[in-house]
């Protein structure tokens, strides 16, 4: 190995402090960047192609284009027949509602599972809301008392 100033590496083969290393790959954003112009410049011819194979019965040029064209949901809103839930105890009817549902077939187990963790976390929220109350009550209390009265000596 030599000793040349412009010689990086250590002598075990690793680069030294001060390497300034290569260009390295392009950020993630910029190569998505450059391969959404190449297909915004391609797209109709690309689509073009992908239309006649899929008219002369390719299947996986039919596919693409569905894919494309037609792209698989990864979610659906669902509507759930229940009351508004303004506190712990409203969370009981709409969780039944929400099981219902499941089991008429009108939600999915899948759709009911998200369903039922939405409900937990508004179940979450309004248990936090019910002990930030509970505390200010707590700390007006302790505030409005005069000194030494609390049985402290």
């Amino acid at each position: 190995m030599s000793d040349h100033s412009d010689d990086f590496r250590q002598a075990d083969g690793r680069f030294g402090k001060g390497n300034p290393g290569g260009p390295g790959r392009p950020p993630l954003r910029e190569r998505a960047a450059a391969l959404d112009a190449l297909a915004t410049d391609a797209g109709a011819e690309l689509i073009e192609i992908a239309l006649n194979e899929a008219k002369t019965g390719n299947l996986r040029a039919v596919e693409m284009l569905l894919d494309r064209i037609w792209p698989v949901r990864r979610g659906r809103p669902v509507e759930v027949n229940a009351p508004p839930i303004r506190k712990i105890a409203d969370l009981v009817p709409a969780g039944a509602a929400v099981t219902s549902a499941v089991l008429s077939g009108d939600l999915s187990p899948e759709e009911g599972a998200a369903a039922a963790r939405v409900l937990m976390a508004q179940n979450r929220m309004i248990r936090t809301v019910d002990i930030d109350q509970r505390l200010r009550v707590l700390e007006d209390m302790e505030d409005s008392r005069p000194p030494n009265s609390g049985g402290t000596k």
